[in-house]
C-alpha cells in the first residue's frame, strides 16, 4: 500500500502503481546523480597525475568546490519543487549535470575541472530534495522509509557503477572518455523523467503559506530537527571522506590497479550498501508504526555496529579484509539516509517538505565537504613521514565522526515525538 489508499481523498496523488514506478525511476536518476558525482574520486589517481594535483586540491574539488554550490542552490530549487514541479525540476537538473560531466572530459587544469564540478553541482542540487518531496506527497507518513530506501539505493548502485564502469572505461579509453560516456547517459534519461512524473503535480492548499526563509526558520527552531541534521552532517564528513579517497588509497597504499579496484571494491561496496539499505528501510517502516523514534534509534544502532570496521579498515594487513571493511563502513553512509529523511519529513508541514530535505542536504554537504578537505590536508602533512600510508592514517577521521553522529541521533530522539506535525 502506498498512496491513494492511505492519503486523504481530496489530495491529488498518483496511484500506488504509478508512484512506485516513479520511485524506481527516481532510483535510476539518483544512481546517475551519484555516479557523476563520484566519478572524479574514482578516477582520482589518473586525474591527479594528468593535471598535477595534490591530495588537498583533490579534496577541494571533490569537497568544497562541489558541495558548497550544491548545498546553497538546493535550498533555492527546493522552493520550486515544493510547488509540485517535481518532474520539471528533476529533468532539468538531470540535463544540466550530465552536460557538465561531459564537459569535464575536456578540461586542461585543476581549476577548469573545479568549474565543471560546480556546474555539475548546480544540476544535481535540486534533484534529491524534489525526489524526497515527491515521496512525501504520494506516500503516507508511516510508509515513506521503504520508497526512500529504494531511492537511496542509488548511492551504493552509483558507487558500484562509477567504480566498475568508470574504472574500466578509464583503464581502456582514458579518464576523459569515462566522463563523456557517463555524462551522456544522464542527459538521455531526462525526457523519460518528465514523461513519468509530469511537469507539475497539484498541491493541497496549505494554511498560512510562508516564504522560503520563514519556512526554513520554522524548521530550524525545532531542536530534534537541528540535532538530526547535525548527526547526518557528521555521517557525511565520514562518508564523503571515504568516497573521495578510498579508491585512491587502494591504488596507492594497497598496490591495486584502477580496474581491479573498480571491480573488487565496486562489487563489495555495492552489495553491502544495497543489502544495508533494503534491510534498514524495511525495518524502519515496521518499527516506526510502533514508535516514531525508531528510525533515529536504528541509524544510531547501524552506525555503532559498523564502527569497528571503520576503525580497522585502514590498519588491517589483508587486502581482502581492507576492501570489505571499507565497504562495511560505507554502509553507514547509505543506510542512514532513508530513516533520517523519513524522520525529518514528519517534522515538516506539507509546504515545507522539499525545503526540509534541502536543509538536511545543505548542512550534510557543507559540513560533509570538510571531510575530503581535512583528509587531503592530513594526508599531505603526513606524507613525508608515512609515504603511501599517509592517506590511510588520514582516513581514520571516519570513525571519529561516526561516534559523534551516534550521540546526535540518540539526543534527537528525546524530543522528536513532541515536535511531529505530519501524522498517519
Amino acid at each position: 500500500m502506498a498512496t491513494t489508499d492511505t492519503l486523504p481523498a481530496d489530495t491529488d496523488t498518483h496511484s500506488a502503481r504509478r508512484a512506485w514506478a516513479a520511485v524506481v525511476l527516481l532510483a535510476v536518476v539518483g544512481t546517475l546523480n551519484y555516479a557523476d558525482r563520484f566519478l572524479p574520486a574514482v578516477l582520482a589517481e589518473p586525474i591527479r597525475s594528468d593535471l598535477a594535483l595534490s591530495d588537498t586540491a583533490l579534496g577541494v574539488i571533490n569537497g568544497f568546490g562541489f558541495l558548497a554550490v550544491y548545498a546553497v542552490l538546493g535550498l533555492v530549487i527546493a522552493r520550486i519543487a515544493d510547488r509540485g514541479a517535481f518532474g520539471l525540476v528533476i529533468s532539468a537538473c538531470l540535463t544540466l549535470w550530465g552536460a557538465m560531466t561531459m564537459l569535464g572530459g575536456a578540461v586542461q587544469s585543476g581549476f577548469q575541472l573545479a568549474l565543471t564540478r560546480v556546474g555539475v553541482a548546480v544540476g544535481e542540487a535540486g534533484s534529491t530534495p524534489a525526489a524526497h518531496a515527491y515521496v512525501a506527497r504520494n506516500f503516507a507518513p508511516d510508509r515513506r522509509a521503504a520508497p526512500l530506501a529504494v531511492i537511496t539505493l542509488s548511492i551504493p548502485l552509483a558507487s558500484a557503477a562509477s567504480l566498475i564502469g568508470g574504472g574500466l572505461l578509464a583503464q581502456s579509453l582514458g579518464w576523459r572518455m569515462a566522463f563523456v560516456v557517463m555524462g551522456a547517459i544522464s542527459v538521455l534519461f531526462a525526457p523519460l523523467v518528465l514523461l513519468a512524473l509530469g511537469r507539475r503535480q497539484s498541491m493541497p492548499a496549505a494554511p498560512a503559506q510562508r516564504g522560503g526563509l520563514a519556512s526554513a526558520t520554522d524548521l530550524l527552531r525545532k531542536p530534534s530537527f537541528v540535532v538530526i541534521v547535525a548527526g547526518a552532517a557528521c555521517i557525511s564528513v565520514a562518508g564523503y571522506s571515504l568516497t573521495a579517497f578510498a579508491p585512491a588509497y587502494l591504488v596507492r597504499a594497497r598496490g591495486m590497479e584502477l580496474g581491479e579496484v573498480g571491480v573488487h571494491y565496486g562489487i563489495a561496496s555495492g552489495l553491502t550498501g544495497i543489502l544495508g539499505l533494503l534491510v534498514v528501510g524495511r525495518i524502519a517502516d515496521r518499527l516506526a508504526a510502533r514508535d516514531p523514534r525508531w528510525p533515529l534509534w536504528l541509524v544510531a544502532a547501524v552506525t555503532a555496529a559498523m564502527l569497528p570496521f571503520s576503525a580497522l579498515a585502514f590498519t588491517v594487513g589483508s587486502q581482502t579484509l581492507c576492501i570489505w571493511f571499507i565497504s562495511l563502513s560505507y554502509v553507514v553512509g547509505t543506510a542512514y539516509m532513508a530513516p533520517s529523511i523519513a524522520a525529518i519529513q514528519r517534522l515538516a508541514r506539507v509546504e515545507q517538505r522539499a525545503t526540509a530535505s534541502a536543509i538536511f542536504l545543505f548542512f550534510s554537504a557543507v559540513v560533509g565537504s570538510a571531510g575530503p578537505f581535512l583528509t587531503g590536508v592530513f594526508s599531505d602533512a603526513l606524507k613525508a613521514d608515512l609515504g603511501a600510508e599517509s592517506l590511510g592514517r588520514a582516513l581514520l577521521i571516519v570513525p571519529v565522526f561516526q561516534i559523534v553522529a551516534i550521540c546526535c541521533y540518540l539526543l534527537a530522539s528525546r524530543r522528536f515525538t513532541r515536535e511531529i506535525v505530519d501524522t498517519p
